[in-house]
């Protein structure tokens, strides 16, 4: 049944992502691409399949960073967004136009990757010394945890 479930997820991710190629601006279609039109070519490859693949990085992404932070914490209704991850990458890009108005856009993420862990893991901290009995209060604190976070960017 597991098996069954995950090969009509996998054949549902191709049949979606194989339309995506071809929705757009530019008039991209099966035919043009067979036609050999250089510029039909050109957007494929420059535009259409670097779009899909970033969107399949960043869904694998996402769905991994989930897992971890529902191991980090010992929780399944944890994820990133309720562990205060988002607001501190937020947190950190703020920081680096402020501090570095210079900076560049590998900065910023640098900047936001720092301060997502290091929000990520006070976090985990705060759990740990509450020490909570009730498993739904995890997420809650997270969610509190991440509105004060939020609350230093605005």
């Amino acid at each position: 049944m597991k098996n069954h479930l995950s090969l009509c997820l996998f054949l549902t991710m191709v049949v979606f992502g194989t339309c995506s190629l071809f929705v757009g601006v530019s008039d991209v279609t099966p035919s043009t691409l067979l036609s050999a039109d250089y510029q039909t070519w050109n957007i494929f490859f420059i535009s259409r399949l670097p779009r899909l693949l970033a969107l399949i990085c960043a869904g694998a992404g996402l769905s991994i960073a989930g897992l971890l932070m529902q191991n980090l914490t010992a929780n399944k209704f944890v994820s990133p967004s309720t562990g205060a991850t988002l607001s501190s990458a937020q947190l950190g890009i703020l920081m680096a136009l402020l501090w570095f108005s210079n900076s560049t856009f590998m900065g910023r993420a640098i900047f936001a990757f720092v301060f997502a862990f290091l929000g990520t893991m006070l976090f985990v901290a705060i759990l740990q010394v509450l020490q909570l009995k009730d498993q739904l209060l995890i997420p809650l604190v997270g969610i509190m945890f991440s509105n004060i976070v939020s609350g230093l960017t605005s």
